[in-house]
């Protein structure tokens, strides 16, 4: 039975009304209370006065939740979806749900909201193991722990005593349950679970229990290790995090032998970087309409549940009051059309996220004889309710005139290869292609990688307070002098760039090769290492890796614990489909473990220790 709220309207105008006011009603799935872990459908019921349903203009819904009387928060910024899934906060509290419901062509809004309260799934003293939407996640919860501990969990398969793996921890409160999703299990095998209190160095063990996981469903590419792992490969990252990009977009992670412990059960969402306690950032389409902008980016947890959403469309009407004025039609002359490629969460709780700008260029731009449309480069900051409080315009800060090296091309109306969707016109100049982004620790800057121009660029951001300088520009024609003896030390097309370690001045890239493989048919994907010294504006190549194969796009950069660096060459052609590798190697570029994917191509993988720590960046 849904749970109905009376409906409830705020006007926001500055121009005198004269439209129908509208309103919106709130009703859930489930009645409230409901226990922790349960997920809540949401609609907002939308009417207007004298006006049936099919006459009304187009309208946007944004959810929010406020907890235990704390600020709302945007759960959904504003989309044309009237219905949500919301996964409340994993413990015992009072929320309210908010619906705000906006006329796009008036602008008016109206608000109603929905008290829910969500209660302990453990009774007792007694801990219990809840299968979820996932076949390979478990929810655990336990009674509460004393304030000032942190709870975790242990778990092993039956009849592996002593081999425990452990989500991460979470501070305990006192007073509320603690809940957790357990994940980094085989698929239809039985484990045992408990939970741990840490306090100081010690850990107290609760009771077992007992929980066998379920069925994958079997749409995922196969895996085969090439080169098993030796004496100097690193044993504390025992996973591998994927994004698969083709035959589907899909997130999984298998363990070093190649077998499954998770993945994201909806497919055509592309993962782009791991958070920590359990959760991701990816990306995903959305509602088609006619002139949309479609595509959603999202942080969601271990089982797949949207925690927080927001969308190219509402991120762009956002961008109108920066001077982006923004109209995604044919012929237009400027346009937001989507996110792509990357997305990367702050120490203070920022989003960064990469997005396309499209713009119509005279006669003559890039040598084009016809008026052009060049695809650019958004950096954007959206901060903990997603909403834009920085942005950078590459147009404002590099040279136009510089063509894509590569003369790369993005398609209407759908994007592909990479691309945002492209509205202005059939085909595009794709001039950037930004496809990674990285933060630097010791001074607050971004640094953006920019394949088409072979150039690693660090920004001046400061924290959301900087100019969008560009600071250098690593790569052939840039600003820093190649300090090295190697006879063709620069990158082209490179992906994954990023200061490794985090507050170092030393970074890392994987190499594609495009240019060099032109000039030489033999050459191959490359792991490079390079310290960079911006006082002397010199850049040192300090490791320069054949890595054996050729990968002509995608792929990834990590440094891993032990010293050894990992390594994905996610796009090698066998035939007719694709292959991936995952590599690591030893700073003197033996290869000590690689673990191959036939029949899909990688977009980007990290060893990991667990499902709960993402790699240090």
């Amino acid at each position: 039975m849904k749970t109905p709220v009376l409906f409830a309207l705020t006007v926001v105008a500055s121009f005198p009304v004269c439209w129908s006011a509208p309103a919106v009603g709130l009703v859930s799935s489930l009645p409230s209370p409901q226990k922790v872990g349960t997920v809540i459908g949401l609609t907002a019921m939308p009417r207007e006065e004298g006006e049936p349903l099919k006459l009304m203009g187009k309208y946007r819904f944004r959810y929010s939740v406020s907890v235990d009387g704390a600020a709302f928060r945007v759960v959904r910024d504003y989309s044309p979806q009237q219905s949500f899934a919301w996964r409340p906060e994993l413990y015992e509290h009072e929320a309210r749900v908010k619906v705000t419901m906006k006329n796009v062509t008036s602008k008016l809004t109206a608000e109603a909201e929905l008290p829910f309260r969500v209660l302990a799934r453990a009774s007792g003293q007694t801990p219990v193991a809840t299968p979820t939407a996932n076949p390979l996640v478990a929810l655990f919860s336990a009674p509460a722990c004393p304030e000032g501990s942190r709870f975790r969990v242990a778990f092993h398969r039956e009849g592996e005593a002593g081999k425990d793996q452990h989500t991460g921890s979470q501070p305990c409160s006192g007073t509320r349950s603690s809940n957790i999703y357990v994940a980094g299990m085989l698929a239809d095998t039985t484990y045992q679970m408990r939970a741990e209190v840490l306090t100081g160095d010690s850990a107290r063990p609760g009771p077992p229990v007992t929980f066998h996981t379920g069925i994958a469903d079997g749409n995922y590419a196969p895996l085969k290790v090439v080169t098993p792992r030796d004496s100097a490969a690193s044993s504390t990252e025992p996973f591998l995090v994927y994004s698969i990009e083709l035959p589907v977009q899909r997130p999984i992670a298998t363990d070093l032998n190649g077998n499954l412990v998770w993945y994201l059960p909806l497919s055509d969402r592309s993962l782009t970087r791991m958070l920590p306690g359990g959760r991701f950032l990816v990306f995903s389409g959305g509602i088609n309409e006619e002139n949309s902008r479609t595509q959603v980016l999202s942080e969601v947890d271990l089982v797949g549940n949207t925690i927080r959403e927001t969308n190219i469309a509402s991120v762009a009407d956002q961008l109108e009051q920066r001077g982006i004025h923004s109209v995604c039609k044919p012929n237009g002359q400027q346009c937001v059309p989507g996110f792509h490629h990357d997305a990367i969460r702050l120490p203070n709780g920022h989003t960064i996220a990469i997005a396309s700008l499209e713009r119509m260029m005279p006669d003559g731009a890039q040598g084009s004889e016809d008026p052009i449309d060049v695809v650019s480069v958004l950096i954007l900051d959206l901060d903990e309710d997603l909403q834009v409080r920085w942005m950078w315009n590459a147009l404002d800060h590099l040279d136009v005139s510089r063509a894509a090296r590569g003369d790369d091309k993005c398609r209407g109306p759908v994007g592909g290869g990479g691309c945002a969707p492209v509205f202005l016109a059939p085909v595009a100049n794709d001039w950037l292609h930004g496809n990674a982004l990285a933060y630097s620790r010791q001074d607050g800057n971004l640094v953006l990688s920019m394949p088409e121009q072979d150039w690693v660029a660090k920004i001046d951001y400061q924290d959301g307070k900087g100019s969008g300088k560009v600071l250098w520009r690593l790569g052939e024609d840039g600003d820093l002098k190649v300090d090295t003896g190697e006879k063709a030390p620069w990158f082209s097309y490179q992906h994954d760039a990023g200061f490794e370690p985090p507050n170092s001045d030393t970074l890392l890239l994987l190499d594609n090769g495009q240019r060099r493989k032109k000039k030489d048919p033999t050459a191959h994907t490359r792991g490079q290492y390079w310290k960079i010294d911006e006082k002397a504006r010199t850049a040192t190549l300090v490791m320069n890796t054949d890595l054996g194969v050729y990968a002509p796009w995608v792929g990834s950069a990590q440094r891993l614990s032990n010293g050894n660096f990992h390594f994905t060459t996610g796009s090698l052609l066998q035939g007719i489909s694709f292959a991936g590798q995952s590599l690591e190697v030893t700073p003197q570029g033996k290869v000590v473990f690689a673990l191959e994917t036939t029949g899909a191509m990688i977009y980007r993988s990290n060893r990991v220790a667990d499902l709960y720590t993402p790699p240090a960046r």
